[in-house]
């Protein structure tokens, strides 16, 4: 399924945009057909006009649409890209239209006389034809509508729940980290409805994902958590370590080998179309419609939000204000820079605040002036009660706007809370930057003197750079208080000519990069990133 495809299915009007879909192509076809018969009329084309035949023509035809239109809907699940599609079911159309019709008719020529009721079910009639085409529509439209529905996704859970599930349990890479045992045991404990009524909109509870193969790969390990209203909840991990695997169940584009999660009291198992109507989601890639203008794409998202027609284009504005699009709004899409596409991406998760809203990397190629509009919107949004999932490699972004976050590591989370919460529990020891004053004729001397007297002064310091007198150590003493640091820096300042320095904590990108070692790739796995 597209990203566009999928963004749209979150506003929960599958079946209505089958349908006007449906008649959008055969209207299409309609108005072609018309033109035809016109052609055929004007001609004077005997076969097709004569003794009103003009009837018989249009009821083939209509009927002929009617069945290849949900095939070519099928078939297009084939594909990713639309010109491809196009191309190919293109040529397909011509060459199996060509070759069924010759052999069809070659083998159907009557050897003596004709049979004048062209509604016949027997040779020459076309009425087994006609009655083969309004099945073929009737049967194709079933299976697309199992297929966009996602019945057999619903199937699949069901049959899992009535029988044992055999799950792929690898070995813990270390022991469970004191935060994310007590978060599973919260939400176990909990009942997700009444949970969901009282604060925690988003529950997930042991989700796991196993993609099946030769050597069976485990994206998404028994995940546990509950984000509250007002939260921004970071999911933070390496390519691969199923962050966007994670979205894509709770959004209902992938299925759920385990577990359960809710959103707003309902399951992503039994009521996946309820969950879609009360989420936003912002996808990896820009979920957008090159053919349409960036005002009409964010009216769409706001009528099939459910807003009131009189509100609509007040909030549109505000989208466009708060993400500085307006200069772009009457744009085609298709036209619009990588950025102002991932803006218009995370607009249309934000309008309308629906209760949830995921984002994934949104302020990928944006420029920092519009990182930071972005961040803004998130910001208010957040604060106005919704809970917010984001993914993201920016540690600036993180510490931005999220309340907590989670280090994800080959499906698993191997640490929670919030940034401040990481950073004294896994960072070890403080930063140092120190500009030293040298003479000319001293200059070596003087920093080398002040760095033996850190080394001696703080066993186990690391050097991490030194330029024209700066010098940057990591002080991995994890017993050193600030008033330890200060306190000798000061009395040394004279005698080392300390001109300045400077002490900060660890960086939550440093904690983060301290979990790189536990990050494995599986050789012939399907990308869970």
């Amino acid at each position: 399924m597209s990203e566009t495809a999928q963004s749209q299915l979150s506003e929960g009007q599958t079946g209505f945009a089958i349908a006007i879909n449906l008649m959008y192509g055969m209207a299409s076809l309609a108005s072609t057909f018309a033109l035809l018969l016109v052609v055929f009329r004007a001609f004077g084309v005997k076969a097709f006009v004569k003794e009103n035949h003009l009837v018989d023509v249009l009821l083939l035809l209509l009927l002929y649409g009617w069945a290849v239109i949900p095939l070519m809907y099928l078939l297009s699940f084939l594909f990713t890209s639309a010109a491809t599609a196009f191309t190919r079911l293109t040529i397909f159309n011509i060459i199996s239209g060509t070759a069924t019709f010759l052999a069809v008719t070659i083998m159907t020529i009557p050897d003596i006389t004709y049979q004048l009721n062209y509604f016949s079910m027997n040779e020459p009639g076309v009425g087994s034809y006609l009655v083969a085409m309004s099945l073929q529509g009737v049967v194709f439209l079933v299976l697309l509508f199992v297929i966009e529905l996602q019945c057999i996704n619903t199937l699949f859970n069901i049959c899992r729940r009535c029988k044992k599930v055999r799950q792929v349990r690898e070995e813990a890479l270390q022991p469970e980290d004191r935060d994310v045992a007590n978060e599973r045991k919260r939400v176990l404990e909990c009942q997700p409805v009444v949970e969901s009524m009282v604060g925690s909109p988003l529950i997930l509870q042991e989700l796991t994902k196993v993609y099946p193969g030769s050597q069976s790969l485990l994206a998404v390990d028994r995940l546990s958590l509950a984000v509250g209203k007002g939260e921004c909840f970071d999911l933070l991990g390496f390519n691969g370590a199923g962050k966007t695997t994670t979205f894509k169940m709770l959004t209902g584009d992938e299925t759920v080998t385990a577990g359960d999660a809710f959103i707003d009291g309902y399951s992503i198992l039994r009521d996946v179309k309820k969950v879609q109507q009360r989420i936003g989601y912002c996808p990896q890639f820009d979920a957008v419609l090159d053919h349409m203008t960036g005002r009409e794409t964010l009216s769409m998202y706001a009528r099939l939000r459910g807003i009131p027609e009189k509100y609509v284009f007040a909030c549109v504005e505000n989208v466009l204000r708060s993400l500085l699009l307006e200069p772009h709004a009457d744009k085609l899409v298709r036209s619009y820079s990588g950025g102002n596409k991932r803006k218009l991406s995370a607009g249309m998760a934000l309008i309308g605040g629906p209760p949830v809203i995921f984002l994934d990397e949104p302020s990928t190629g944006m420029d920092p002036v519009a990182r930071r509009l972005l961040w803004d919107a998130v910001t208010r949004t957040r604060e106005s009660g919704k809970a917010i999932i984001i993914t993201s490699h920016s540690m600036e972004e993180c510490e931005a706007l999220c309340t907590r976050l989670a280090v994800m590591v080959n499906g698993q989370f191997l640490c929670l809370g919030s940034p401040q919460h990481l950073k004294s529990k896994f960072g070890s020891g403080y930063t140092l930057l120190a500009k030293i004053h040298m003479e000319a004729d001293l200059e070596e001397m003087d920093l080398q003197l002040f760095k033996d007297f850190i080394e001696s002064t703080f066993p186990g310091s690391l050097l991490k750079d030194e330029h024209q007198g700066m010098v940057h150590y990591h002080l991995t003493d994890k017993t050193l208080t600030w008033a330890q640091v200060f306190g000798t820096l000061e009395a040394a300042k004279e005698k080392y000519s300390i001109e300045d320095y400077c002490m900060s904590q660890i960086s939550l990108e440093q904690v983060f990069l301290s979990f790189a070692q536990f990050q494995h790739c599986s050789e012939g796995g399907r990308k869970s990133d």
